[in-house]
Order: structure tokens, then C-alpha cells, then sequence
């Protein structure tokens, strides 16, 4: 256990692990806010449930990552994808609809995908059928962004690779698996919409390789970026905050 400044130049108690993550005592202090109210979001009390993770700490350290809740939730980890993800993509979903529309605009701009932003949305952490069984639960998407005309499903990384072993015959990937949803059923789902998207959104980029396909008459795009491009992104309400969370987050991580 011990003491680390944040981002925003607090004092903070972090636990260790035995593997060497820090873990922040409350897992607030490990987010953006940004404006929104009133919090905690429904989305991150759906994240703070009891983590297996709480078996890498010992002793003192277990006392400080279960001292705010009783609990370890992996929110609390540096690591944590869905911490970043938040911090990203929550204040954006919780905007007004002209920032949120100004920012969907410069992201399909960076990954260079055509489309409007008549009533932009962007959403969280749900989940779509199955595109092998159309059963419920299935992929649980990170980020996503529907515009009158444009579809997007984000898979957020920051240490971790892409997830294989999945689908039904355990031969696809995550990513594989978002792609199938989007060409086998977008368009019956979703006829107005003429993009799909695909993006990856990790540490250092690679997680996906660009590319544009056809599904069923509309357009179904792959591509890849960093959070430190997105950061980049001015009309982001929070993007110099962003800009300062994501080097912390570096400085702060394991990169072995």
C-alpha cells in the first residue's frame, strides 16, 4: 500500500498486487466526472460488482482495496479498461446532443468513415444477440455510437489483447464477433443505417487492421486507433483532462 498523486494533483491511497497493479482505494478517484449528475451513473454501478481480481492483493493491501466498498471491484485497478472507457466515452454519452454530435463528428473524421450525425447517440456496456445463436447476452459491447445513418461498435483495450476462443465453435475473436453481428443482421435491424463500424481503441493501436467491406448494401468498416488520438479530439468537454488522465494512466501501469 502506499501514496500516489493523480492526474489532477490529489493524494490518493493505492493497494499493490502481488503482480505489481496498483489499485486505487476508491475507484471514484480512478474516473473523469466530467458535469455529470447525479452520480454514480447507472453504467458504473453496473461495473462495481466483486472482482476475483481481490486474491492478488495480501494483508495491508487487501485492507485498502476492500476498505470503500467491503469489496475489490476491478474498477479500482489503473489497468482497468472500463475506467478509461468511462472516462472517454461516459461524459460524452451524458451531454448535451450538440457536443455529443460535434464529437461524434471529429471521431468518424479521424477514423475516416463518411456519415452524419443527425441525432447522435453513444452508449456504454450493452450487450447485442448473439450473432451465432441470436440468443440474449450476448457480446457485451464497450462503446457504441448510432447516428440516422452510422453504426458503431467500440472494443476498448489497454494492457489486455483481444479476447479468441469465442463463438460458438470457440474459433473467433471479439472483434470477429462484433463484424458477423454487423454484416449478418445491421441491415435487417437497422435499414437506414449505410456505415457500420468496427473500432479498436487501445494503448498503442494495432488491435485491428483498417479495412472497408460491403454487408447486405451498406458499408462495414474496420479500424484502429489510440486513446492518445482520441484525446486529441477538441470538441471531447473534458479533453485536456483526458489528455493528462491517459499519461497518468501510462506512467501508472505495468508495461512488461
Amino acid at each position: 500500500m502506499g501514496m500516489i498523486r493523480t492526474w489532477r494533483g490529489a493524494e490518493v491511497e493505492v493497494a499493490t498486487s502481488v503482480g505489481g497493479v496498483m489499485a486505487l482505494a476508491d475507484p471514484w478517484q480512478n474516473l473523469i466526472h466530467g458535469n455529470v449528475k447525479p452520480w454514480p451513473t447507472p453504467e458504473l454501478i453496473q461495473k462495481l460488482y466483486q472482482s476475483r481480481q481481490a486474491r492478488a492483493f495480501r494483508d495491508s493491501d487487501l485492507a485498502v482495496a476492500t476498505r470503500t466498498f467491503g469489496f475489490y471491484s476491478d474498477l479500482q485497478s489503473v489497468h482497468s479498461e472500463d475506467a478509461i472507457t468511462w472516462s472517454v466515452f461516459g461524459p460524452i454519452a451524458y451531454s448535451d446532443s450538440e457536443t455529443r454530435a460535434r464529437f461524434v463528428a471529429d471521431l468518424l473524421s479521424l477514423i475516416k468513415v463518411p456519415g452524419g450525425v443527425q441525432d447522435a447517440n453513444v452508449w456504454l456496456w450493452r450487450r447485442l444477440p448473439h450473432p451465432d445463436t441470436l440468443v440474449p447476452g450476448g457480446p457485451e459491447i464497450d462503446f457504441g455510437v448510432q447516428t440516422a445513418t452510422t453504426f458503431l461498435l467500440g472494443e476498448a483495450k489497454w494492457r489486455s489483447s483481444v479476447g479468441a476462443a469465442q463463438g460458438v465453435e470457440r474459433n473467433k475473436d471479439q472483434l470477429t464477433l462484433r463484424r458477423e453481428f454487423c454484416s449478418k443482421y445491421g441491415r435487417k435491424l437497422l435499414p437506414a443505417v449505410g456505415q457500420f463500424v468496427v473500432l479498436g481503441v487501445s494503448w498503442r493501436g494495432g488491435v485491428l487492421q483498417h479495412a472497408d467491406a460491403g454487408a447486405e448494401g451498406a458499408a462495414l468498416h474496420s479500424r484502429d486507433v489510440t486513446w492518445d488520438q482520441i484525446t486529441e479530439l477538441e470538441s471531447h468537454p473534458c479533453s485536456a483532462e483526458l489528455r493528462s488522465y491517459v499519461a497518468w494512466k501510462k506512467a501508472n501501469s505495468r508495461t512488461d
